[in-house]
């Protein structure tokens, strides 16, 4: 209580000090105002930012500070625009600059352009953040920069949104760092070395060497070094050892010099870390934190891995850019525990299912990637990239499960399973653009061949009883192996032809065929001579089937300098051809499909960063070979399926619409995004259940399933004397309306859940750095045909965390507490979970070493428990997790950033 009085004394202080304002307006040239200018007061010592703020729609700007008594200098900037600037020697009164007009940009001289250090610049596709203002704690990586940014989201699964939008590329100086996706430049690249963050719109390669505008609804983030010559020396060492045998250890070598850069990394652990960074310390097995009512759990079980990976670019004789070449191993050891309690409800009564599953799965992995372009001159490119991929894993299986109808048990299943597999897959591609002296017409080829293949060989001994109908009990101690191989090609090949200035018409034709062979062949044990030697045929099976997809498009591109539209129609012409053997009885179909789809796209700029997006496509899904063959799979004693082969394709018509505001004057960001979706001959499960529990399934059509969600992110930003307060309001909400097929009758289901959530995040310049968020879950569904017409479900889950600063912030103590309640688990599941994760941090040695004692789950409560809504089903489930340990380690950064020591 006395901590939090005096931080409460501490706060109304700080807002209490005298503070001065500079005001003025920003016009161009033609006396015209400029809108959302940037406009920064920085220190003239250091080049810290004092604060920063935006102009509005009449050039008018308003910056706050507290009284300078050292010089700074005010920057006024703007994109294509020459920078002004203005020197104080002191600030202790309010200043009115007037009128500042700003001049076209005419520097050539890239290095004098550099020395700008606006907090945000608004490029015409590209917002630009200055790396130095987004504040993070001194250890941390580059995935802590991001989440300084507004409108940022990570959700349940990992996927990432700004403004709603997903990010599908993360690249460090302008490359991929092994993988595109970013995943392991987030935890490796330390946050200091940054200087600017850019988002933009992403690219394919033929729309960059082109120049033609993207048309993806995705973004690409860069984070640039920005450094002469790009001198960059990078030498992180971390090493860890706790209780309960707990270790960590990570290494992460760079040397970066012009176009030239080779990466060393390394890692190994026992405590859930996939990555590099000690900070995934506090996200360490707590992904599902954020899993939704509908959600699953992630990151289940305890894993143990070691990776090692080499990454090397370069640009080749002036022509040929090496944009990746990449090779890495991982050995993954996962140890796995559930307890899952299911109800299922059908039109007269219910079941319910109560499993426990436990598992340990060995996974080797090696991989070989490599990407490269070549400027045959200055209209021509060819690209080539190949991947290749080697998996083996060694896996063990032990479940149980019990079956109630009604109270009264029905089945039991007792299983174990242990076995291998291996596989290999190589992907060869080139590509080949051409553009012409006409601005806005290309031509591009694109071809890629798949060939993989993967063998299993298992062992299965499981004992099925049937309480009701003793004569049907199931007894298998069996050995399958299956072999399964895939060699595909595809062709691309499109034509871009300007009509305007601002339009192009496009030819797209895309072809794609597959040969895809798989084998299945069990054995049941001769007791006779205690091999596994009787050819089992109810279970062997064959499945040989080859796709041919061709698909002609043509396509309307405007671009404008606030409208943009993209329309494009298509007609999807699809052959299968199916062959196979099941029971030794051989069968075989052919199925021809042609359907026309289309895309529409529109997007209108308000400002710069203000607009609208609507998206509209409409598409067919046909249905695979498996849901097609009509043969019936008996592999699960409780469960036998058979595919349809009646069944139509899908016919699936979206929109979405996106709005995105930002107010760089009064440090606001908003966006909102709605989308619909509805489904025509919808692929359903269609199943029964018959006395004993035993499940027989297949698939329907069946047409008015329906989807409507919202999403909305709301960011104000106050700041005041270098301190700072960001409050974020969120609201998401879903409507689902399913219809479908239990126990042989059709079934409406509707769901409707919310998930309001606010984030606070509190920074006292060098004192305390304050985090909450808390979020309420609802959930209710509405079934017809049910032994029960509606549930309802809810969770709640708040987050608070802290990192206090001592002895000029070489000392840090870091606190995360997370609580989560399920008010709707069965009795058997905890409802309630506390997670309580700590740590002290000391720098030294000119903050190149730093020592980290750190504390995981505290209170040892940790639990992982979620409940899942299924059309017909809620199912209750708790998995294995990691519990309280305790670690030392020694962090080095021993890091050059061109010539001198970061």
């Amino acid at each position: 209580m006395r901590k939090l009085l005096f931080l409460f004394i501490l706060i109304c202080l700080r807002l209490s000090a005298q503070t001065y304002s500079i005001n003025g307006k920003v016009t161009d040239e033609g006396n015209n105002p400029i809108e959302n200018a940037t406009i920064s007061l920085i220190k003239q010592k250091d080049s810290s930012i004092i604060n920063f703020t935006g102009t509005n729609k009449k050039g008018n700007f308003v910056i706050k500070i507290p009284e300078q008594r050292e010089p700074s200098f005010l920057q006024i900037s703007g994109d294509k625009l020459r920078m002004f600037s203005k020197k104080f020697e002191v600030i202790d009164k309010d200043e009115d600059l007037r009128t500042v007009k700003l001049e076209k940009e005419t520097i050539t001289n890239i290095e004098e352009v550099q020395i700008t250090a606006s907090p945000v610049k608004i490029k015409k596709d590209t917002v630009e953040y200055n790396a130095n203002y987004l504040k993070v704690k001194p250890d941390a990586k580059i995935d802590e920069l991001l989440k300084e940014i507004p409108g940022v989201e990570t959700d349940a699964d990992g996927k990432m949104t700004i403004n709603g939008q997903p990010v599908n590329k993360i690249l460090i100086n302008g490359k991929p760092f092994f993988n595109q996706d970013g995943s392991i430049a987030l935890q490796t690249y330390p946050a200091d070395i940054i200087k600017k963050i850019q988002i933009t719109t992403s690219k394919t390669k033929e729309e960059e060497f082109t120049g033609r505008a993207p048309i993806s609804d995705s973004l690409t983030v860069n984070f640039n070094i920005d450094e002469k010559d790009n001198k960059v020396n990078l030498n992180n060492i971390m090493l860890g050892y706790g209780s309960n045998n707990r270790y960590e250890g990570t290494m992460f070598f760079t040397r970066a010099q012009n176009n030239r850069n080779i990466a060393l990394i390394g890692a190994s652990n026992n405590i859930n870390t996939t990555g590099f960074s000690v900070d995934s310390f506090f996200d360490s097995g707590t992904k599902s934190k954020n899993a939704a009512i509908n959600g699953s759990s992630l990151n289940q079980g305890i894993m143990r891995t070691s990776m090692i990976g080499l990454n090397y670019i370069d640009r080749i004789g002036g022509n040929l850019d090496l944009e990746k070449f990449s090779l890495q191993y991982d050995d993954n050891n996962l140890e796995t525990h559930s307890k899952t309690s299911r109800t299922t409800f059908l039109p007269e009564y219910k079941l319910d299912k109560d499993s426990e599953r436990s598992g340990n799965t060995d996974t080797r992995k090696f991989n070989f990637s490599t990407d490269a372009n070549y400027k045959i001159d200055k209209y021509t490119k060819i690209t080539l990239s190949v991947d290749f991929t080697n998996n083996s894993i060694d896996r063990t299986t032990d479940s149980k499960s019990f079956t109630l109808r009604d109270d009264e048990q029905l089945n039991s299943n007792v299983s174990s399973s242990w076995g291998n597999s291996v596989s290999n897959s190589f992907s060869p591609r080139i590509g080949f653009t051409k553009k012409f002296q006409k601005n806005g017409r290309s031509f591009s080829a694109y071809l890629k061949n798949v060939f993989s293949e993967s063998k299993n060989d298992n062992f299965n001994l499981q004992e099925t009883i049937f309480y009701q109908s003793p004569e049907d009990n199931d007894y298998r101690d069996q050995r399958s192996q299956t072999k399964n191989s895939r060699n595909s090609f595809f062709a691309d090949v499109k034509y871009y032809e300007p009509i305007t200035d601002h339009s192009t018409i496009s030819m797209t034709v895309t072809y794609d065929n597959q040969t895809r062979d798989n084998e299945k062949i069990v054995n049941d044990l001769d007791t006779t001579n205690n091999q596994y030697s009787a050819y089992n045929s109810q279970l062997s099976n064959t499945l040989n089937q080859n796709s041919t997809y061709i698909n002609p498009e043509i396509g309307y591109h405007l671009n404008r300098d606030k409208v943009s539209f993209q329309a494009s129609m298509n007609l999807s012409i699809s052959k299968l051809d199916v062959n196979s053997m099941f029971n030794l009885q051989n069968s075989g179909f052919q199925k021809n499909f042609t359907l026309p789809e289309y895309d529409l796209n529109f997007k209108y700029d308000f400002t710069k960063i203000k607009n609208i997006r609507i998206t509209n496509r409409g598409g067919y899904t046909i249905p695979t070979a498996m849901e097609l063959n009509p043969f019936r799979d008996e592999s699960n004693p409780l469960l036998t399926f058979q595919g349809n082969k009646d069944l139509k394709s899908t016919w699936q018509n979206t929109t979405n619409i996106n709005y995105i505001s930002s107010n760089i004057s009064r440090t606001m960001n908003f966006y909102v995004k709605l989308g619909f979706s509805y489904w025509e001959n919808d692929i359903v499960d269609y199943s029964y259940f018959d006395e004993t529990g035993k499940q027989f399934s297949s698939y329907a059509n069946i047409s008015g399933n329906k989807k409507l969600n919202l999403i909305s992110n709301f960011t104000k930003t106050f700041k005041w004397n270098g301190n700072q307060l960001k409050l974020t309001p969120s609201f998401s909400s879903n409507y689902n309306y399913r219809k479908g097929f239990v126990d042989g009758s059709e079934f409406t289901n509707d769901i409707f859940s919310v998930t309001p959530r606010f984030n606070l995040n509190l920074r006292l310049k060098d004192i305390i750095d304050l985090r909450a968020s808390y979020s309420y879950g609802f959930s209710q569904s509405h079934y017809t045909n049910y032994r029960l017409d509606k549930t309802k479900t809810s969770n709640k889950n708040l987050t608070l965390g802290m990192v206090n600063y001592f002895l000029v912030n070489n000392l840090f103590i870091e606190n995360d507490f997370r609580f989560r309640e399920n008010n709707n688990m069965s009795a058997n599941f905890n409802r309630k979970s506390y997670f309580w994760n700590a740590s002290v941090n000391y720098q030294f040695y000119k903050k190149q070493m730093m020592l980290k004692f750190r504390v995981y789950d505290l209170l040892n409560q940790r639990q992982n428990a979620v409940t899942n809504i299924g059309d017909n089903y809620i199912e209750d489930r708790e998995d294995l997790v990691l519990r309280r340990y305790f670690m030392l380690s020694l962090v080095m950064k021993l890091n050059k950033i061109g010539g001198n020591k970061s």
